[in-house]
């Protein structure tokens, strides 16, 4: 089968050349990395002024009922603990054996 069209000239526009250039590589390097940082700053400025203004990102899920007793489930282990540690602080007496005339 014949190629409809001669790749080799496109391929040698794109060509790296006879000489390295190593300088010329960082610089371009250094510039695609400035490029993509401040598009990415432009960008998350753009959505920070967005949600400022209370406009949504994306799309919203609809909002369900909130359940608070998981919440009061979590609180009321939380009190638990807080008291167990007061009984342990004030309550409980500990014998250290190690210690003489203990």
């Amino acid at each position: 089968m014949k190629i409809p069209f001669d790749t080799s000239s496109i391929l040698r526009r794109f060509s790296y050349g006879e000489r390295m250039h190593p300088a010329r590589d960082w610089f371009m390097l250094l510039a695609a990395a400035l490029i993509l940082v401040l598009a990415s700053v432009v960008w998350n400025v753009w959505l920070l002024t967005k949600v400022e203004r209370g406009e949504t990102i994306g799309t919203q899920a609809p909002v369900q009922g909130f359940e608070a007793a998981p919440i009061d489930s979590v609180r009321a282990i939380f009190e638990k603990r807080k008291a167990e540690e007061l009984r342990y602080r004030q309550e409980y007496r500990f014998v250290d054996p190690s210690l003489p005339g203990g």
